[in-house]
């Protein structure tokens, strides 16, 4: 009779927990990694104890994690981590406000064999917009120059004599023939100097892309800052922006 009776008890007890489960109060916030993984190492991300096996990133990979993260309404902080699965390693971590306004948290990210690149971002100048690029390009120690060529076939210079393996900053203004936002013209990378000596693997297919998607400044647009990590890749150029996408 005692057992039946705690057994009752039991199971009232676990209905009255379920329901204030179900009344308690939630919220939820957009969180963004983009980035690149360069090396042999597949990387896992997770948010306190949930691990999403899912958003594996491979080797060699862009990394793009982005994942609707939901919590109580009582819960003010969270720890975003990204670890090397097969050694355990962290290499990227991050703590989470969850009890700010913001509902879309955006974070760069780049590994380079194993180790994260230090994401150094320009100051905003409002007379002008800034952009950053990384090359990462170990075969070469040459200098390149990075500019746009539109169907006409103008050239916009965005950089010159930049040298790969570190970060470089430069001051850039869209100009006439270069400012139409619904055109996407081609960023490309040649050796300093040259307009079609391409510079990765003397290829032009692996040294140039498409910069729709990379947001560069076009129309009267002053003040931005524009960060991207830039390798080649099997086939294609992999240029990722390191920035939040602006809201339309």
């Amino acid at each position: 009779m005692l057992n039946i009776r705690l057994l009752g008890l039991l199971v009232l007890l676990n209905v009255f927990i379920s329901c204030n489960k179900e009344e308690e109060e939630t919220r939820a916030i957009g969180v963004e990694v983009w980035g690149y993984n360069v090396g042999n190492a597949e990387l896992e991300a997770s948010i306190d104890t949930t691990i999403y096996r899912n958003f594996a990133t491979l080797p060699d990979k862009p990394v793009v994690f982005s994942k609707v993260y939901t919590f109580p309404f009582a819960k003010k902080e969270a720890l975003l981590k990204i670890k090397d699965k097969t050694s355990g390693k962290e290499v990227f971590q991050q703590k989470l406000n969850l009890g700010g306004s913001e509902l879309e948290l955006f974070f760069p990210f780049v590994c380079i064999n194993g180790n994260a690149l230090k994401i150094e971002l320009p100051v905003a100048d409002p007379a002008t917009n800034k952009m950053g690029f990384y090359i990462h390009y170990p075969q070469s120690e040459e200098a390149l120059d990075i500019f746009l060529r539109n169907e006409a076939g103008q050239i916009a210079y965005i950089a010159q004599n930049v040298k790969p393996g570190a970060w470089i900053y430069a001051s850039y203004l869209p100009q006439e023939g270069f400012k139409d936002k619904s055109k996407s013209y081609d960023l490309c990378f040649t050796k300093t100097g040259t307009t079609d000596s391409w510079y990765f693997e003397d290829s032009e297919m692996i040294s140039k892309a498409g910069e729709s998607g990379l947001l560069i400044p076009k129309g009267e647009e002053k003040g931005l800052v524009r960060t991207y990590f830039v390798t080649p890749a099997t086939l294609q150029l992999e240029v990722m922006r390191l920035f939040k996408r602006p809201k339309a």
